[in-house]
């Protein structure tokens, strides 16, 4: 149990401390995990932690993460929530993930936009070559 939870940890990116600090764990749960897992240092970790398969972090069967989950954004808005001493639930997770929607939309219509805008330069830059051109023309007439 203990290489898996290293692993869930390595995914994570966070260190044991900060992993156990999070889940309200004893220093050095971590190092010293056995075999078995009490029930309420399991339900610690999964509350802090609900995307990870505890029956995968139990007996290394399955899949280390829950499928339901987005793997990496839910964690990490977790951890930074964690970190400031609160609780989020899935819930809010789902409200943020909703809120987050439209600036996503605004980001790809930014992005659009400047596309648009190199495409305009590109042709700015044809037009300048073009009268560069015209320029040295006038020039050999004179």
């Amino acid at each position: 149990m203990k290489d898996r939870l290293a692993s869930f940890l390595a995914y994570l990116d966070i260190s044991q401390r900060k992993f156990e600090a999070n889940c309200g764990l004893s220093n050095g749960f971590a190092d010293k995990v056995g075999d078995s897992i009490r029930t309420n240092n399991l339900n610690k970790i999964s509350n802090i932690y609900p995307e990870l398969n505890t029956n995968w972090l139990k007996t290394g069967e399955g899949e280390m993460l829950k499928p339901q989950h987005n793997k990496v954004q839910d964690s990490k808005i977790q951890n930074s929530t964690v970190q400031q001493g609160n609780n989020i639930t899935n819930n809010d997770l789902t409200a943020i993930k909703e809120l987050m929607s439209p600036i996503f939309s605004l980001m790809e219509k930014k992005d659009e936009q400047i596309l648009e805008v190199l495409k305009i330069i590109d042709v700015l830059k044809s037009k300048d070559e073009q009268i560069n051109k015209l320029i040295a023309m006038v020039e050999r007439l004179k």
